[in-house]
């Protein structure tokens, strides 16, 4: 190429790759293997794979080397455009009707000059639309000079033919005019078409081949990662294949492969990918998975579906799956680990006597057991009414008086008994079930509320616990306020809780929902402030009346310094914001003592109570007058 067209060329094919222009065109020139220079007229078509990447450059160069030289000599020039196999045309810019046509373009449409004319450019492209136009023509105008574009061309004949046009302002006749240079595309499409294909697709059975599987499960990590959800990688191994090879020919061993991919085909969501990766080996991406119950449901359809034979040439063959299994982000957070502890597990999948899955670790294969049971227990426990809600005192340390209760929710098992919320709430924030109990305790403490209420009972103010999946549903204020407005419950008796950690996982989002909770009424508690890494700018910024020192900072006072420098801190924040302030976790005189000394005017904790259920809560408040 000519140094002193190197810069622009690449700037033309670099500059369409980045903003994703499927199409370049320049032109430049090229040493000759004689020595002298060729000008060349570069059309250039970019493929990009689902990610954006570019794959391929397919595309024409063409000689124009004479239409340079000969700019001078128009008649020679004219000769040239005449009988090029290019379609040339020259319109009427304001009429669209056709001025002139070259050889080519006649041989291509299938008109004679003089038919031509009497047509527009809407005859000949029939997909084109007047407002298209336009916008052509104002990016002629007032842009550049000339563009490219991709279009049909209808033949008199009736058929279609894909064209790359290039159009130029000109002046033709005196007259303002376009000439416009299209080139037949077809072979060019099939050829895109097919490579394209070639290069992502196995060649026997169409599925999927490694490298798009690659790409899907790459993104699909991404997706996940950015949403905390879980993905599942399956790496299938026909049993005994190299045997049907063998014994049968290897046609008969593919069209065998053909019809199990057929069969897995079948079995599969439409959210799912299967991939040949080659020989007897198959991949199958499992995305958006609730729990780990789903894959093992799936897995056993496949075995399942083995068990009938499969008809090749006449006759049956029985064949059977060995099944690994990986899961992000729990076996690797990369395609190629994952893909590595699939297959490690598919090959203990065929140690433990093949036609089995495995998972890749023996403990997570236990830990699958074990989910499907807690979930299991957990619907039942939600249809059954076996969840209780609890309520541990909030004391004021200056009078002694019951300033409030927090809410908790406690599983009732009718064999294990108490369940511990460790037990079953991260796995219920894990599927989704954290919902339906957070909106149980909302409604039992309103409920209670009311009984209370009809007792003559004062009514201290109940925080609930909502979590990040609770808080992300884009309903839940319209669903608390149909809550509160059905039992026609005071909203200034309950106050919501939400982690510090929970609020900075989207801390605009949150801000605005807490924004919502507290018009209407709510009162609003950051619940283990000083563990979320919260900054100051969002402090300020949340709408809130309370801060809640974590336990972990007051359960080693008054023997460590630092945790009594922070607390000290917390309540010295929370007093300078006008913020109320509460201690978790308070168990001993003492860490009383450094509390109240330090400004802080309310606590819980075991020295007061453990959370305790309903009748005995009730009684108390009949009975006791102070707390400490």
């Amino acid at each position: 190429m000519h140094p002193d067209d190197l810069e622009e060329a690449l700037g033309v094919l670099y500059g369409s790759i980045v903003n994703k222009v499927e199409s370049a065109h320049v032109r430049y020139r090229v040493r000759h293997k004689q020595g002298h220079w060729l000008w060349i007229y570069d059309r250039a078509k970019i493929l990009f794979d689902s990610q954006g990447e570019p794959l391929i450059i397919a595309g024409f160069r063409t000689d124009i080397t004479k239409q340079i030289e000969l700019e001078l000599h128009y008649e020679e020039l004219a000769a040239i455009v005449q009988n090029t196999t290019v379609e040339v045309y020259i319109l009427d810019s304001v009429t669209l009707r056709y001025l002139y046509a070259n050889n080519g373009a006649l041989k291509s449409l299938g008109y004679t000059l003089e038919e031509l004319k009497n047509l527009t450019i809407i005859d000949i492209n029939p997909d084109i639309t007047p407002i298209e136009i336009e916008m052509f023509r104002q990016y002629l105008e007032n842009i550049n000079p000339e563009l490219t574009n991709l279009s049909n061309h209808r033949r008199k004949d009736g058929s279609n033919y894909p064209v790359q046009a290039s159009v130029h302002k000109l002046m033709y006749q005196g007259n303002p005019a376009v000439v416009i240079f299209d080139t037949d595309i077809t072979e060019l499409s099939s050829t895109q078409n097919k490579l394209r294909h070639l290069a992502t697709h196995d060649p026997l059975t169409g599925l999927p081949n490694r490298i798009l599987f690659y790409d899907r499960l790459q993104m699909a990590i991404k997706q996940n990662h950015r949403n905390d959800g879980k993905i599942a990688i399956l790496f299938l191994d026909l049993d005994h294949f190299k045997q049907v090879n063998d014994s049968l020919g290897h046609s008969v061993g593919d069209e065998l492969l053909i019809e199990v991919s057929k069969r897995l085909q079948s079995l599969l969501r439409r959210s799912d990918t299967i991939a040949r990766m080659g020989g007897d080996e198959f991949n199958i991406l499992l995305d958006g998975f609730n729990t780990t119950e789903s894959i093992i449901d799936i897995v056993q359809k496949f075995n399942a579906a083995f068990k009938d034979p499969f008809t090749v040439h006449g006759r049956e063959l029985h064949t059977t799956i060995s099944i690994g299994i990986a899961v992000c982000p729990d076996d690797g957070i990369t395609a190629e680990i994952l893909l590595k502890n699939a297959d490690v597990a598919m090959y203990k999948a065929k140690t433990e006597g093949r036609n089995t899955y495995s998972f890749y670790a023996h403990e997570m294969s236990e830990k699958a057991y074990e989910r499907v049971i807690m979930e299991n227990s957990l619907r039942i426990a939600l249809k059954e009414n076996q969840f209780r809600v609890f309520y541990q005192p909030q004391i004021d340390l200056i009078s002694g008086q019951l300033a409030g209760m927090e809410a908790l929710v406690r599983w009732q098992h009718p064999t294990l008994g108490i369940v511990s919320p460790d037990k079953f709430i991260p796995f219920c924030e894990e599927t989704g079930f954290i919902q339906e109990i957070d909106f149980f305790v909302f409604e039992s403490v309103i409920k209670q509320q009311i009984a209370w209420n009809l007792e003559g009972l004062a009514i201290p103010k109940i925080a609930v616990n909502f979590s990040a999946k609770t808080l992300n549903s884009r309903s839940i204020s319209d669903e608390v306020r149909t809550i509160i407005n059905f039992y026609r419950c005071p909203s200034n008796c309950i106050a919501i809780e939400v982690t510090e950690s929970h609020i900075m996982q989207s801390p605009d989002e949150v801000i605005k929902i807490l924004g919502e909770f507290q018009a209407l009424g709510l009162e609003i508690s950051i619940d283990d402030f000083g563990t979320g890494y919260s900054s100051l700018s969002y402090l300020k910024k949340l709408p809130i009346n309370k801060l809640k020192i974590d336990q972990s900072f007051i359960r080693d006072i008054p023997y460590d310094e630092d945790d009594m420098a922070i607390t000290k801190t917390i309540i010295s924040l929370a007093q300078n914001l006008k913020l109320d302030v509460i201690a978790e976790g308070v168990e001993t005189l003492e860490q009383q003592e450094f509390l109240l000394d330090s400004g802080c005017p309310l606590a819980q904790g075991y020295l007061y109570s453990k959370p305790i259920d309903t009748e005995t809560i009730t009684l108390l408040m009949k009975t006791k007058k102070r707390w400490i």
